[in-house]
């Protein structure tokens, strides 16, 4: 079969874009023929099995040229389809789904759709039009996650959904963790190190994290901060760190191919997204056997750390689950080096003194692994090919 995988970017650092690689590889394993395309030539890239194509589009923030765009690209999607014979599209994020199913339905392209949703659905009113009048045309709306299937169900009408959780390959992984970081070795050693993944961005609300490790380093001097990821944010934190001079304490590595051997010589993964999907990051974390705290943001936390409840189950924070602690999700809210520590925070701030002081604590959440084989990327793939099959 000959797949068509969309993204906007393949560039690291992403989940989604980790997952449209990933997804691509594993097919190509498979003996699918496997072509990508993206909106943007960012780079560094994912290694990629398959054919690589891009549309080179350009940035903007004018809104006619968007619109303008959105017409031009959904058309070189449908005949970059006829030119390749193309059988299937794969879409990742919605600004792709919306391209793809576009092309079928205005310039008369036949190739099946599966459309993959990776984040909580935006509820204002022009994202909403949007979802209700694409999605529906899609052949499947693939959700990573069950919160997010329930809600484009209850919310928006939609029953053409299937959820399958994002993957990843635990065997492979296991032995990248053992690769060197050596620009960072004299940090890796008898230090008690947090680690946080994710792109620098609204999204992932680092600088509440970086507020909270504050008061770990009153406490513990020698403790450490390492955030993998970059983005739009960057200078914003480096601010932030600056200003609490936490140099020596909280470093920004950027993006990196192999987050493993950082997930392997670390303490504690901390998530502090404002809101996700369903986090590939949680899951990497949990194949090391890493302790995990996670705000319980509206989806992806709770559905991986706690099978044990309800996804609209109410809880007392801290929730101590079955493979991760949650927080209460954080205000949607920038703050600077100036705003006191809110509850939240504080929360999250004793939780980490807690993981340092209590080995117990520690080794009780360090059986991950059970759980991440329920993502190991055999059990994924699976799913995915019985779906090419109707």
């Amino acid at each position: 079969m000959k797949i068509l995988i969309i993204s906007d970017s393949l560039a690291l650092g992403g989940g989604a874009e980790k997952f449209a690689a990933s997804l691509g590889n594993e097919f190509h394993k498979k003996n699918h023929k496997i072509y990508y395309l993206t909106s943007y030539d960012d780079s560094p890239k994912y290694n990629l099995e398959g054919k690589y194509l891009t549309l080179n589009e350009k940035r903007s923030r004018n809104i006619l040229f968007k619109i303008k765009d959105f017409f031009k690209m959904s058309y070189r999607i449908s005949k970059i389809c006829k030119k390749n014979g193309i059988d299937l599209i794969i879409s990742v994020g919605e600004v792709a789904n919306f391209r793809a199913i576009l092309s079928r339905y205005l310039f008369k392209n036949n190739v099946r759709i599966y459309a993959s949703h990776h984040l909580y659905p935006k509820t204002h009113r022009i994202n909403y039009d949007r979802i209700k009048f694409f999605y529906p045309k899609a052949d499947k709306v693939i959700c990573v996650s069950k919160k997010i299937e329930d809600v484009l169900k209850e919310n928006y009408g939609l029953n053409n959904l299937l959820t399958i959780y994002n993957m990843i390959d635990i065997q492979s992984n296991l032995k990248k963790a053992n690769e060197p970081i050596e620009e960072y070795e004299e940090l890796l050693t008898e230090k008690f190190i947090f680690i946080n993944i994710g792109r620098l961005s609204y999204q992932k609300g680092q600088w509440y994290l970086i507020r909270s490790f504050k008061e770990v380093t009153n406490r513990y001097k020698d403790a450490i901060l390492f955030i993998l990821g970059d983005g739009d944010l960057k200078p914003k934190l480096i601010e932030l760190i600056k200003e609490l001079k936490l140099e020596n304490n909280v470093y920004l590595v950027g993006n990196q191919e192999n987050v493993y051997p950082f997930l392997k010589m670390s303490e504690c993964f901390v998530l502090s997204s404002l809101f996700e999907g369903f986090p590939l990051t949680l899951i990497e974390a949990l194949s090391m056997d890493l302790p995990i705290i996670s705000v319980d943001c509206l989806s992806g936390p709770r559905e991986c750390l706690c099978p044990d409840i309800d996804l609209d189950q109410l809880v007392d924070y801290p929730y101590f689950g079955e493979y991760g602690i949650l927080i209460e999700p954080f205000e949607k809210k920038l703050k600077s080096s100036n705003d006191k520590l809110d509850a939240k925070e504080q929360m999250l701030s004793n939780l980490m003194i807690k993981f340092i002081e209590d080995p117990n604590l520690r080794k009780k959440y360090s059986y991950g692994l059970d759980r991440a084989r329920n993502f190991d990327e055999h059990m994924i793939i699976d799913q995915w090919e019985r779906i090419l099959q109707t």
